[in-house]
């Protein structure tokens, strides 16, 4: 049976706290859990690894299904340069990302300050909204790339009791506080 992306989230979520590697979902699916409905082409993750881990984070996939595609150098290069690997799922044409916690302050803290919630009927980890908000401030500051900019506002407009203290301080600290102001004038409506 062909996995969709749901599904395929539920169940490597699932393999990942079963086998004990830290983990938390990021990118899109935060953005459609916290903020709103929309399409996304992969399902990304943050691990955290060392390189003794690299069989184990295998073998767990594996137990998601054969169908997917791991380069174990890839996962290697990863984990040594604190980068991203991809894992394909052929059978429905879905990527996974797999980030690596970087060795930076912030993204340390987010990683520490994931939390567990229930989505699409099961608990997993995912980064807080404020977490996702700088993340795609961030993504945004660097690419330019609008949708970041729009699915952090679609977070900072639909959440309540952001800790806009903790917000206002990393924002500086990543230099994207040029950006708060904009994301309460947005008109969500118009990116529907």
């Amino acid at each position: 049976m062909v996995k969709n992306q749901e599904d395929l989230l539920k169940d490597v979520t699932s393999v990942l706290e079963r086998e004990d590697i830290p983990y938390m979902v990021t990118g899109a699916y935060n953005v459609i859990f916290y903020g709103r409905p929309r399409a996304s082409h992969d399902i990304d993750f943050v691990i955290d690894i060392t390189p003794k881990d690299v069989n184990r984070v295998i073998t767990a996939l594996q137990k998601v299904t054969f169908d997917f595609i791991v380069d174990q150098d890839a996962i290697n290069e990863a984990v040594k340069y604190q980068g991203q690997f991809n894992v394909l799922y052929p059978p429905a044409a879905i990527k996974l990302d797999f980030w690596l916690v970087k060795d930076d302050e912030f993204d340390r803290l987010r990683f520490h300050r994931r939390v567990k919630v229930k989505a699409l009927g099961q608990k997993m980890l995912m980064a807080t909204p404020e977490d996702t908000i700088l993340q795609k401030l961030r993504w945004y500051n660097k690419s330019k790339i609008e949708k970041h900019l729009i699915d952090a506002a679609f977070v900072w407009q639909i959440q309540t009791g952001l800790d806009k203290k903790y917000m206002d301080k990393w924002a500086r600290k990543l230099s994207v506080n040029k950006y708060l102001p904009q994301l309460g004038k947005i008109d969500m409506e118009e990116h529907y």
